[in-house]
């Protein structure tokens, strides 16, 4: 995948270098293509934004999971107990036991797929968030320090692209031709 993303990066320079190199020729600035890359992991954890983030997210897990082990303590307890009692018991006992230890293990697969859903739930409106600030931070500072494309070293790829290298209306005013 690493060598995917390099060969698309590279790809993607040397395109826009030839449409440069046809833009530079009206350009009388005489100006290169400016091309930086932005470590997005890094920015989703020094942050402040990421900071706050994973440390309300780690204190949420560790809440759930402390719920979560409460019950895994009361299921465990009550599987030992109708172990001990289930040869003792009078059949209608053992099977009132028995769903009440079947209803407790369901319970607490809820409560996990529960606790698992919350998290992906926040995970995607804080991914949302902050690639939304991010996005908006790096087109201001690719804009201030003249950077003509900015790339993220791992996902989400082109982060920011100069509107100067857009052909897009050109390629579709040859199309309805």
């Amino acid at each position: 995948m690493k060598l995917f993303l390099r060969f698309f990066i590279l790809s993607l320079i040397f395109m826009s270098q030839a449409v440069f190199a046809e833009d530079k020729q009206e350009n009388t600035e005489g100006k290169s293509l400016k091309v930086a890359i932005v470590n997005f992991q890094k920015l989703v954890v020094e942050s402040n934004l990421g900071k706050k983030y994973l440390k309300s997210q780690r204190s949420n897990i560790e809440k759930k999971q402390s719920i979560l082990n409460n019950l895994e303590d009361q299921v465990r307890n009550m599987r030992d107990s109708f172990e001990e009692k289930r040869l003792v018991l009078d059949e209608k006992a053992r099977d009132e036991m028995g769903e009440e230890l079947a209803y407790k293990i369901k319970e607490l697969q809820r409560k996990r797929e529960d606790f698992e859903v919350e998290v992906k739930i926040a995970d995607s409106r804080f991914e949302r968030e902050i690639m939304r600030a991010v996005m908006k931070e790096v087109k201001t500072v690719s804009e201030q320090l003249g950077y003509d494309m900015v790339f993220s070293n791992q996902a989400p790829g082109l982060m920011y692209l100069n509107s100067r290298l857009d052909i897009t209306d050109q390629v579709l005013e040859q199309l309805n031709n």
